[in-house]
């Protein structure tokens, strides 16, 4: 038999152990748990519903393993002992397996507890940035969890080989003039964030381990997820999901500054891609111009011999191309093919689906359907309102009818 002092003596030594443990747990925090810089809510609730589990797995691998050891070494054999022959205890066996059914009672009743800190975004503070309630990049069957009050910066993520690119929501519908950054996403700080999550090529994976865990980003499908930073500073990452050879450059950076500090950052960044479309625009109709003005100093005079005619030869493909390839900058028509990958073209823009893959089942009547009304017929993983709605008055009905026959035989190989 166990002499009482050896029995206390072990029951305390547990006690104390457990004791010790969870505070052991949250002072290694950083070490052992998933970070959690930024003060927002669901990165602080998985981290201490993890921490949690961690304290009562430690409990119960320690208290097993000693009470293992004591076993061992209290009930060793000895030279010349006899084995007695244990039939088991009723009362040890049933208290052993309520006691493992309680700890998962326990676990999940604290899980489903932090499943709404983690999962549904609170709105902002009184402090935070006034947004819209408007959320432009949502795609897909799959929505958003979005604060009690709807109101939620949205910022669209878009994983591309190697580097990512934060698109900002803003109150119109075309999101052709939003501001975006590159690898660094600024927010201001107390405002609820949420992120739209794409990849363009191949897969990726968003992860800023102070802000929460990580989202996967698959061509075709949208992820979202969202932080509340209440504390400035720089929060980083990178890509969780090997990608290719540039994998491991394809950083990711969080910078959270106050809301004045964020309008004051937004505005510089909207003057400077305004700016910068209006100097492209420039340099369109310079080209044009110039175009222009070669084509008339090579056409023959007035006084020259007017030669006989030549049959001119068909001109509708080259226009096709010269459409798609340049667009119509005299009206505003956009090139398609600054957005679009059409191989016949030489194009490989990247913003709208790929035009060599998404069309081959397409007919002339619903490529002429798409481009005259883009958001009825939109491609899986892509947003609406992208798109321009207005080549039904920036382009002329037979500049129309060329640019589909264009297209049509480019994909089709006509």
């Amino acid at each position: 038999m166990t002499s009482r002092p050896a029995k206390q003596t072990f029951l305390f030594a547990f006690i104390l152990v457990a004791a010790l443990l969870i505070p052991a747990s949250a002072a290694m925090a950083g070490v052992i748990a998933p970070e959690s810089g930024g003060g927002t809510p669901n990165a602080e609730g998985i981290r201490s519903l993890y921490l949690l589990i961690f304290g009562i797995g430690c409990v119960v691998f320690f208290g097993v393993g000693g009470l293992l050891i004591y076993t061992l070494v209290r009930f060793r054999s000895r030279r010349g002992s006899v084995a007695v022959q244990a039939h088991g205890n009723t009362r040890l066996e049933v208290a052993w397996t309520v006691g493992a059914a309680m700890i998962l009672v326990l676990i999940s009743v604290v899980t489903f507890l932090k499943l709404d800190q983690i999962k549904n975004p609170p709105n902002s503070s009184a402090d935070g940035l006034s947004t819209p309630m408007n959320v432009a990049f949502n795609t897909g069957p799959a929505k958003p969890a979005l604060p009690p009050n709807g109101h939620s910066l949205n910022i669209d993520v878009n994983g591309q080989q190697y580097i990512w690119r934060y698109t900002y929501a803003d109150t119109d519908t075309n999101n052709l003039n939003n501001v975006f950054a590159y690898e660094q996403m600024v927010v201001p700080t107390d405002t609820t964030v949420s992120l739209t999550i794409r990849a363009q090529d191949v897969q990726h994976s968003w992860w800023i381990p102070s802000l929460g865990g990580k989202f996967d980003a698959v061509p075709g499908y949208t992820n979202y997820t969202w932080f509340k930073i209440t504390k400035p500073g720089t929060y980083n990452g990178q890509c969780a999901e090997l990608c290719g050879r540039g994998h491991a450059t394809m950083i990711a950076s969080v910078k959270a500054v106050s809301p004045a500090e964020f309008k004051v950052w937004y505005a510089a960044q909207k003057l400077a891609i305004t700016s910068a479309e209006r100097q492209a625009a420039a340099a369109r109709n310079a080209l044009v111009a110039k175009d222009a003005a070669v084509l008339k100093a090579a056409a023959p005079s007035a006084a020259a011999p007017m030669a006989a005619p030549a049959r001119p030869a068909p001109v509708a493909m080259a226009d096709g191309k010269t459409l798609f390839v340049a667009g119509v900058p005299a009206t505003g028509a956009l090139a398609c093919g600054s957005c679009h990958t059409l191989s016949a073209a030489g194009t490989n823009g990247a913003v709208g689906p790929n035009l060599d893959v998404v069309l081959k089942t397409w007919n002339a009547a619903m490529i002429r359907e798409a481009i005259l009304y883009p958001n009825k017929m939109i491609a899986k993983g892509y947003a609406a309102n992208i798109m321009p709605a207005n080549y039904g008055a920036t382009l002329t009905k037979a500049q129309l009818d060329v640019l589909v026959k264009y297209v049509d035989d480019s994909v089709h190989g006509k």
